[in-house]
């Protein structure tokens, strides 16, 4: 295939999105009108960003714009580029294994020392009012579905900041993103970035906007060494929901968690996860099964 396949390619994985904006706009919307809010009161909101919402509607309207947003566009990127074989097309058709899973969580933990680095590195970067504007809303929003009381909460949680996030995000960001531009500038490092960075920017939220950058630049590498979606999918849910089951048990205050991770980062600790990290791309690189050129 050219590279101007591929472009075509990223402009229908952008269209997709685009539309799965709109039905996430929709669907919302009858969330809202559902629950006793007027078409007024929506407007008013759109305006002024303020969302007076419940728990439960926030779960929901999340819920919706993972699905919505991430994963029915590229389920219908899969059907309408790989047809029958989209399984195959979107590196989702072989077991990882519970090695190979394991190894994708191990590499993202090992990681984290790393990624508080690039969190001490982002607060030192000053923040625009609207930035800090956008900060509030994310977590305020965040707070309110974290109140969890019973383990039912819980599993809904896990469910929709952990599960369905590491499957729509792993299958817009790297699973086709990262793949169309690596395919299309035949330098895959470079894609992996450029998806990281793109992860990260579509997420609004600009203090953690360079760990969540390392991250996404790590899920990239995950999936580049094992040609194998699931891989950094799991490890995507698994880091999600590690983090929801931590707070239900402990009952951290969000705000201060990755301020308290940085705060524990000793200098032995980036050297350790350096070698960790070696020591596991070593081995994931002598079993390797290379991404598919489709």
């Amino acid at each position: 295939m050219t590279r101007y396949d591929h472009f075509i390619r990223l402009v229908l994985l952008i269209g997709l999105v685009l539309a799965g904006l709109l039905l996430t706009t929709v669907v919302s919307a009858v969330l809202m009108l559902g629950s006793g809010f007027s078409i007024q009161d929506i407007m008013d909101m759109a305006q002024t960003g303020s969302m007076g919402l419940g728990a439960g509607l926030t779960r929901a309207m999340l819920a919706s714009q993972h699905i919505c947003f991430f994963i029915l566009p590229a389920l219908a990127f899969g059907l309408v580029v790989y047809r029958s074989s989209f399984l195959t097309g979107l590196d989702l058709q072989k077991n990882p294994g519970a090695i190979l899973s394991a190894l994708g969580i191990i590499f993202l933990i090992a990681a984290y020392p790393i990624v508080n680095l690039s969190f001490i590195a982002n607060e030192a970067i000053p923040l625009p009012e609207w930035a800090l504007q956008f900060e509030n809303q994310a977590e305020d929003t965040l707070k309110a579905i974290l109140k969890m009381d019973t383990p039912v909460i819980l599993l809904i949680n896990i469910l929709i900041i952990g599960i369905l996030p590491g499957i729509g995000e792993e299958l817009i960001f790297r699973g086709i993103l990262q793949k169309q531009i690596g395919l299309m500038l035949k330098r895959p490092v470079l894609a992996i970035w450029i998806a990281a960075f793109i992860f990260s920017a579509i997420h609004m939220q600009f203090e953690g906007f360079l760990p969540r950058m390392v991250l996404g630049a790590i899920l990239g590498y995950l999936y580049h060494w094992t040609g194998n979606l699931w891989v950094p999918i799991i490890a995507h849910a698994f880091n999600n929901g590690v983090q929801v089951i931590m707070i239900y048990v402990t009952g951290i205050d969000l705000s201060t968690l990755d301020q308290q991770s940085s705060e524990r980062l000793q200098w032995w600790m980036v050297p350790l996860s350096l070698v960790v990290m070696y020591a596991i791309y070593s081995f994931i690189q002598k079993n390797r099964q290379p991404i598919e050129q489709a």
